[in-house]
């Protein structure tokens, strides 16, 4: 039956596997292992098709493509829409994702983002992930990113900040095709290929602090370079890594098993900066005979500021040992 401490153990192995995996003097970071491989294949106006190989490196321990990665894909090719059609790819408010049947490893996936909506100051985006030899769609999603004002081009120079991912020029389809090239670009320059790293490797390296109690997980991870995006913040994917793992791990502490996602969101409610450290707790709100639901914070370990929240709904395989208390 599941028991705290089978949820400290199964964080702890986690890490251990990483400590062996990751190798310190990489110059890979999280886009870096989450990207390798991406291939725009593509690029119309509010529109963005990329093709993405499900090799190992990204491969959860069923052998198919991390819930994780799934998220970053999301997040990543979204945005690279949004550039098509709005004048930089702005900062994430809120990002769900449906996970509807495995994406296998060894195959490639195609990776589907349009914009539905772009505003003044919000912009959505839906993606589909479909496993490209059969067409089968295995993962939905759905970003909305607020886009804040660009600098006033007449103002002082020493003044203007611009957004990171800010395209060159006017929002189209050719400014959404540099932004994501940059960042294949950046992928490769980064990426070794001897690396024996992998995707989980690269988001949990230095996770710690682990501790458990019936329904709930707390532990802590380092902001550091290696997990932050452009603005120097914890990467939206990572947070999504993390309210995927740890929620897991918290449903280990009242069932046998963690089951199979179904549906992860997050609410980005403010920047987790590089250089602090996360405090993720994760509490399971709902055990039922068939699915449960654990609750992901994410804070700021120094102040004890919420930086986001995140939903898991897992799937608890029939036939398999489960606990009918809720808590």
């Amino acid at each position: 039956m599941g028991s705290p401490a089978r949820a400290v153990s199964f964080l702890t192995d986690l890490t251990s596997w990483h400590a062996d995996t990751f190798r310190p003097d990489s110059t890979g970071d999280f886009d870096t292992t989450a990207l390798h491989g991406l291939r725009i294949t593509s690029s119309t106006s509010g529109r963005m098709m990329c093709d993405f190989p499900v090799d190992k490196r990204v491969q959860n321990r069923f052998g198919t493509l991390h819930g994780g990665c799934i998220a970053t894909l999301v997040d990543d090719v979204s945005s690279g829409a949004i550039v098509s059609v709005a004048p930089h790819a702005g900062v994430s408010v809120h990002m769900s994702m449906n996970y509807l049947s495995p994406t296998p490893g060894g195959q490639d996936c195609e990776v589907d983002a349009h914009v539905t909506k772009a505003g003044r100051t919000l912009a959505f985006a839906d993606v589909e992930i479909r496993n490209k030899r059969t067409g089968k769609v295995t993962a939905r999603g759905t970003h909305i990113k607020f886009i804040p004002p660009m600098p006033d081009p007449t103002a002082s120079s020493s003044n203007i900040k611009m957004p990171p991912g800010a395209p060159k020029a006017a929002a189209t389809p050719e400014a959404a095709e540099d932004f994501i090239t940059d960042m294949i670009n950046d992928v490769r320059e980064g990426f070794q290929a001897d690396a024996t790293r992998n995707f989980e490797a690269t988001a949990l390296c230095g996770l710690r602090d682990i501790t458990a109690t019936r329904g709930q997980v707390v532990c802590v991870l380092p902001v550091n370079q290696r997990v932050q995006n452009r603005y120097n913040t914890l990467h939206g994917g990572c947070i999504a890594t993390l309210v995927d793992v740890i929620g897991s791990a918290a449903i280990m502490t009242m069932n046998e098993h963690s089951g199979v996602s179904l549906q992860i969101s997050i609410d980005y409610l403010s920047e987790l900066p590089g250089g602090e450290e996360c405090e993720a707790t994760a509490t399971v709100s709902h055990l039922g005979k068939s699915t449960a639901t654990a609750t992901v914070d994410l804070r700021v370990k120094r102040t004890g500021r919420l930086a986001a929240r995140g939903t898991h709904v897992k799937f608890l395989a029939g036939g398999l040992p489960h606990v009918r208390s809720r808590l």
